[in-house]
């Protein structure tokens, strides 16, 4: 889930104090490319590698790229579904392993987000 949220209190102390009562983990999502850092909270997860059912929340203001690479999946069916397939496999195959997983979707990710902003393969190679 996405959840959009002012800049002011992206980080704010209070709001990461409820989520944790609520037995959500925060994690700061680091800055990479054109993405700024953004909250995220994970619940259902378990030190020895079984998992519960399993929640994400991330939260980032609206001109953060996620916004843009979901609205674009919003819109363009076809690289959505790839992208669903993808994540379907990797939990398949990563199912306690979720480091694995997120490693998995990187070039997918990043490549979505490089037709969003208009580059290419042949651009970067250059």
């Amino acid at each position: 889930m996405l959840i959009e949220i002012p800049k002011e209190i992206l980080f704010d102390e209070n709001l990461i104090a409820n989520f944790t009562e609520l037995g959500y983990s925060h994690f700061v999502v680091p800055a990479r490319d054109n993405i700024e850092a953004y909250s995220s909270f994970g619940k259902g997860y378990n030190i020895d590698g079984k998992k519960e059912q399993i929640f994400h929340i991330h939260m980032c203001p609206k001109d953060n790229l996620m916004w843009k690479q979901i609205d674009f999946l919003n819109s363009n069916l076809e690289r959505a579904k790839q992208y669903e397939d993808l994540k379907l496999e990797l939990a398949n195959k990563f199912k306690n392993d979720r480091g694995s997983y997120v490693l998995g979707k990187t070039d997918f990710v990043n490549e979505t987000l490089d037709i969003i902003s208009g580059k290419s393969s042949a651009q970067e190679s250059i």
